[in-house]
């Protein structure tokens, strides 16, 4: 009879030690909560700052993982949704530049009789694209500044 006793005397226990766990877990989330925004600003602030490159291919990888990043502050969300369009269109137009470049370059390589108009279209083309990209990235920039002065008061690190 005592074996029965023990074992009825286990399950409570479990229970007991499984409810714990999971009030220290949710306990864990509230406290947590407050810093939440806080903590991931910090993390897309870090991020953002660290953006710049010379290389523009290692700059579009930096830009692309930022971008992918997920935050569930609304605040910080915003800031990046913002500033990764900013800087996403910087990268378009400085592709389509380095590439109207480009042609330009294998286009005065050619003899004048064989510079089609074909290929001052695709230069044309390409400087088109680029301004383009330059006044999407000017339009939003406003935006970004502000979210990021934002992020950057609210959540400035302590030292």
């Amino acid at each position: 009879m005592r074996a029965s006793s023990t074992v009825l005397a286990r399950p409570p226990a479990r229970r007991t030690l499984r409810f714990g766990a999971i009030a220290l877990v949710l306990l864990g989330a509230l406290l947590g909560c407050g810093d939440r925004e806080a903590n991931e600003a910090r993390l897309f602030l870090d991020r953002y700052d660290a953006l710049e490159h010379p290389d523009l291919r290692e700059r579009r990888a930096r830009v692309d993982a930022l971008r992918r990043m997920v935050f569930q502050s609304e605040r910080v969300a915003q800031a990046q949704a913002v500033c990764g369009r900013v800087h996403d269109a910087v990268l378009r137009a400085e592709e389509k530049t380095t590439e109207a470049r480009a042609l330009l370059e294998r286009m005065e390589q050619l003899p004048p009789s064989e510079r089609t108009a074909a290929l001052r279209a695709e230069i044309e083309g390409a400087l088109t694209a680029s301004q383009e990209a330059a006044d999407e990235a000017a339009a939003h920039k406003p935006s970004c500044d502000r979210a990021l002065a934002d992020l950057r008061t609210r959540h400035a690190p302590s030292r």
